[in-house]
């Protein structure tokens, strides 16, 4: 079997991957190509187990697969399913879905050509069945866990859904703190408490949609996709954080990826991101994943961290283990090495220049967690920005939050918040809740997210998922997509980070973001016809200070939507070169707002559609 990114079932600290069946071997098929695996696999871990790391071309950038960023994958008899949801099984022929350039050389690549990321097919879908319960759990970690057990005992009846095939978090990434139990055997024993009358468990299964009282949820049973309506009195959301990604050059090639990710890979399915890595991390632990990374067999290259002489038992294990360190240094760049794997560069803290080379087949990095509040907003709740992350704001009826997405770090305190927030809830007293961390004397505090100077070469997003952003460069072309993506909540953490939003705002900047999913119901909805006035202040100056409309047509029966770009017939489709907008819908065509110099001397021009590029001219009076 072709595994070559497979650890060993007996690797150290259970990284041979504790929810495989190592008995029960299988293959299938996607997009031609055979991979193999064992049962209890996801499509992806078994497609990165076979080595494959990158999703395609993002211009002139190839961007890496990961649990954050997969094409879906659709086979004969179902339609398009995530690939990180997907369960593994034996004899399945998938294809990905999206534009692909052909190959008969696609080694480690899935070949995809993106251009953003298309709706995903089942935010329309009518649910197939509706659940009611008193209490809608959202997110199986330990928080939620102990929601849904608390508010059991409480004799109330519970759904608790988890959009990962297993439940427990993100604790055992963290271990315990102080005397607590480990992570491992609290999370068994509140998994445990769920199998009475009344609790139902929704594994496989995300939330894209959260209106009143009734969510819906998009599921995978048996290789099938189905929506189904969760209809409850009172919803907590329990939906964690998200780990934060360093902004350099080159931060979402293939071999890239956050130690969170390669923390479950490792742990769940005995799944590296190569047999040799480097380790970027301003955390202490960073130290804890890539000391048990190396206990596994991982060639551990070097620890980097941009605080000076960090201080942690993690750290002093780590040089007790051999591990080199590398303290007050950062990642500036990543690229392809000359043979295999990555290159990358660090500089010192505060300076530009590099200072340290090294090559590996993976760079796992490390950065801040932020509050998953994304479900939060679509409910309505605000958010405001303090100590480098967006937090909650205010309050929503019959709705809390509760464990590290309402901003407690230890574990203990998760499990006592989630408890906390179904009394609440539920017109009980709420619990007090202590969330007691190591002290500063013996644990230096983590770093900020890492932002690295402006180099040339690849660029540097902002985050991890599906938006796609990029920092601004000087110089630079925006990498414009077919499909517009919201900005994610990482992305306005970045962008505050470097300057591009105040502090103030990032809290109205992210609530206006939009969120995934949409309308509980398709809509009909559009825009009021109109013209837009050229006092508003966003077209205020756009086009010069004295622009003109016209009347733009291509044919009898095109017409072009509101808010379309015109360029002249001979410019790029840059955004900072456009000479007009189209102001309203017409039949055919549209009117368009163009400046004056833009109308100089011609009739022609280049509408920007949906559809792509589409030539038009000024009618005829």
């Amino acid at each position: 079997m072709s595994q070559p990114r497979r650890l060993a079932a007996d690797a150290a600290h259970e990284f041979g991957g504790i929810a495989l069946d190592r008995s029960k071997p299988l293959s299938f098929r996607l997009d031609g190509r055979r991979i193999d695996g064992f049962a209890g696999d996801t499509v992806l871990s078994a497609v990165l187990a076979a080595g494959i790391d990158a999703y395609g071309r993002f211009g002139d950038t190839v961007l890496g697969l990961t649990d954050r960023l997969a094409p879906l994958a659709a086979s004969k008899r179902g339609g398009p399913l995530p690939l990180d949801r997907h369960p593994a099984s034996d004899g399945l022929d998938l294809a990905t879905v999206g534009h692909r350039s052909f190959s008969f050389r696609r080694g480690t690549a899935l070949g995809h050509v993106i251009d953003g990321i298309v709706e995903l097919p089942w935010l329309r879908l009518k649910p197939e069945t509706t659940l009611t319960a008193d209490l809608l759990v959202v997110g199986g970690g330990v928080a939620g866990l102990a929601a849904a057990d608390a508010a059991a005992k409480a004799g109330h009846s519970v759904v608790l859904v988890e959009r990962r095939p297993w439940l427990g978090g993100d604790a055992r990434y963290f271990g315990p703190v102080g005397d607590e139990a480990s992570p491992e055997t609290v999370s068994t024993d509140l998994i445990a408490r769920l199998g009475v009358p009344g609790t139902t468990v929704l594994t496989h299964a995300e939330l894209f949609a959260l209106h009143g009282a009734t969510a819906h949820v998009h599921r995978i049973v048996d290789g099938r996709g189905m929506v189904v309506a969760v209809s409850a009195d009172r919803i907590l959301l329990a939906t964690g954080s998200v780990q934060r990604l360093p902004v350099f050059a080159g931060n979402r090639l293939p071999g890239v990826t956050s130690a969170i990710s390669a923390y479950h890979l490792a742990k769940r399915y005995g799944v590296i991101p190569g047999r040799s890595a480097i380790v970027a991390t301003q955390s202490n632990y960073g130290y804890r994943l890539a000391m048990r990374l190396h206990d596994a067999g991982v060639d551990i290259r070097r620890i980097v961290d941009p605080r000076v002489n960090p201080q942690s038992r993690f750290v002093d294990f780590a040089k007790a283990s051999g591990l080199k360190l590398a303290g007050g240094q950062l990642p500036l760049a990543a690229g392809p090495a000359r043979r295999h794997g990555l290159a990358a560069s660090f500089a010192n803290t505060g300076t530009a220049l590099s200072a340290l080379d090294l090559e590996a087949e993976a760079l796992i990095v490390s950065g801040p967690f932020q509050p998953d509040l994304t479900l939060w907003m679509l409910a309505g709740g605000g958010t405001h920005w303090s100590g480098g992350k967006l937090l909650a704001r205010g309050g929503i009826e019959r709705i809390a939050l509760a464990g590290s997405a309402a901003g407690y770090r230890s574990m203990s305190a998760c499990i006592a918040s989630g408890r906390s927030a179904v009394a609440e809830l539920f017109g009980r007293p709420r619990e007090p809740v202590e969330d007691s961390e190591i002290g500063a004397p013996y644990e230096t505090p983590e770093a900020e997210t890492t932002i690295a100077p402006v180099v040339a070469g690849a660029p540097a997003f902002l985050d991890a998922g599906a938006s796609l952003l990029v920092r601004p460069a000087p110089g630079a072309r925006p990498m414009l997509t077919r499909h517009a993506q919201a900005p994610s909540l990482g992305d306005v953490a970045a962008s505050v980070e470097l300057g591009l939003t105040l502090p103030t705002d990032a809290g109205a900047v992210a609530e206006e973001r939009g969120a995934p999913g949409g309308d509980l119901a398709a809509s009909d909805w559009k825009p009021a016809p109109g013209t837009l006035s050229t006092s508003l202040p966003w077209l205020a100056g756009r086009f010069g200070d004295d622009p003109q409309t016209v009347r733009l047509v291509v044919d009898s029966t095109r017409v072009f939507a509101r808010g379309a770009l015109v360029y002249a017939n001979t410019s790029p489709a840059d955004p900072l070169l456009a000479t007009g907008v189209i102001e309203s819908e017409g039949a055919p065509g549209g009117t368009a707002l163009i400046s004056r110099a833009g109308l100089a001397g011609t009739d022609r021009f280049i509408v920007e559609t949906l559809d792509g590029p589409s030539p038009a001219r000024i009618a005829p009076n």
